[in-house]
Order: C-alpha cells, then sequence, then structure tokens
C-alpha cells in the first residue's frame, strides 16, 4: 500500500511555489516587459511601415497624376504647335498667294504698257511714213503756180484772224517782231500785200522780216516771239498725221 508523506508533499508544493515565485519575479515579468517592448517596437514599426507605404503610395499617386498631366500638357502643346503651325502655313499661303497676283497685276500691266507703247510706235511710224510719203509726192508735183497758190491761201488764212490777241501784253511803244517764213521766195508784191495787212491789224509798232524754208513744202509760217500761225503744207500733212495716230 502506498505511503503518502504529508510532509513531503507540502515541502514539494512549497518548492515549487517558490520556484513559480522565483520564475515569475526574474523570469516571467522581464520575458513579458521585452515581449511587450518587442511588441511595441514590431507595431511601431508597422506603423512606420504602414506611413512609408501611405506616402509611397501617394508619391506614386502623385507621380501618375503628374505623368498623366505631363502626357495632357504635351498633348496640349503638341495641339497647339500643330495649331501655330497650320496657321503660319496658311499666313504663308496667304502671303505667297498676294505676292503672286501683285507680279502677276504687275507682269499684265506691263504686258498692257509694252503692247500700248508697240501699237503706238507702230501708228507714230505708220504716220511718219505716210507723211513722208506724202511730203515726197507733193513735192514732186508742186510747181511755181502751185506755190503761189498756197501763198495765197496763207495770206487769205491770216488776213481772216485777228492778230492782236498774239501781241496781248506788248506795252504801248514797245516794238513786235514777227516773222514771215516761206517755203518758197516769196515775190515782192507778196511781201508789200504781208506788210500791208500785218500794220493795218497792229500798227506801225511792228518789225517785220521774211525767210524761206523749204521744209515746208508749200504755204508758210507767221511766227510772233512765242507763238505762230502755221498756215504750211508741212503743218496740214502733220495735223492728218496726228489725226491718223489718233484713229489708227
Amino acid at each position: 500500500m502506498l505511503e503518502i508523506n504529508i510532509s513531503t508533499i507540502l515541502l514539494q508544493m512549497a518548492n515549487f511555489f517558490i520556484l513559480a515565485f522565483i520564475l515569475y519575479r526574474f523570469l516571467l515579468t522581464p520575458l513579458q516587459n521585452v515581449l511587450q517592448k518587442r511588441e511595441q517596437k514590431v507595431s511601431h514599426s508597422m506603423d512606420a511601415a504602414e506611413t512609408t507605404r501611405a506616402e509611397a503610395e501617394e508619391l506614386r499617386r502623385q507621380y501618375e497624376e503628374k505623368n498623366n498631366n505631363i502626357d495632357a500638357e504635351i498633348a496640349a502643346r503638341k495641339n497647339e504647335a500643330r495649331i501655330v503651325i497650320e496657321q503660319s502655313r496658311q499666313q504663308m499661303l496667304r502671303e505667297v498667294q498676294t505676292q503672286v497676283e501683285q507680279v502677276q497685276s504687275q507682269t499684265e500691266e506691263a504686258l498692257a504698257r509694252l503692247q500700248a507703247k508697240a501699237l503706238q510706235d507702230h501708228k507714230e511710224e505708220l504716220g511718219r511714213l505716210a507723211g513722208a510719203f506724202t511730203k515726197g509726192i507733193l513735192s514732186d508735183v508742186l510747181t511755181p503756180e502751185l506755190h503761189t497758190a498756197f501763198q495765197k491761201t496763207f495770206l487769205a488764212k491770216i488776213r481772216a484772224m485777228d492778230l492782236s490777241r498774239f501781241t496781248e501784253g506788248t506795252r504801248p511803244g514797245e516794238v513786235t517782231f514777227i516773222k514771215v517764213i516761206l517755203a518758197s521766195q516769196p515775190t515782192g508784191i507778196f511781201q508789200d500785200q504781208v506788210s500791208v495787212m500785218i500794220q493795218e491789224n497792229l500798227g506801225d509798232e511792228i518789225r517785220l522780216s521774211f525767210e524761206v524754208d523749204r521744209d515746208l513744202i508749200a504755204g508758210g509760217i507767221l511766227r510772233f516771239e512765242n507763238q505762230l500761225i502755221d498756215g504750211s503744207l508741212r503743218g496740214q500733212i502733220q495735223n492728218y498725221q496726228k489725226r491718223y495716230q489718233e484713229l489708227a
């Protein structure tokens, strides 16, 4: 039969409690403190890690947002650049078109001027040829009788005119010099007739002289100081030549 020693049991129980107290006092409490500190440290690390992760997430979000903004800005800048380039191209096209139109207009004006000048030169050349032809023919057929007839026609022309208007502005007593230019040598009778006619129109304060210019073909010219009365055949041909050039 198993014998139970109470004192032994009590002693063992006392030893157990002493051992448990020692373990609790010197081992469990410090261990709990260490574990608590370790737990706090781990919790702090986890909080720090979470904060870091949140910050990293925020930085990633900001980066992505910036990237998106950069992409949008790049797209906007590209679009703006395309608009500016298109506007510049359109402006250049308008300027080139304007320059082309100006050059075309200037070219057309220059061609029109050249055509007008060529036409005028052609008219003048035709008129000159017609005048030269007429002069040549008339010079060949003029006889002394025809010269006399042209001189009489010239005299009748100046007799029918008011010569005083050609001497307006002449002071009283001032001598007026008049030159009679004829295509052929006038007779003394013709010179006297011209002198009498002019004196009857203008008075005695005149100085009359006679000259011969074969280029007049026929008839004559009455020349004052700054004006003249053209009654020559050359003058008539020139008038016909001018009218021809205007009508051609």
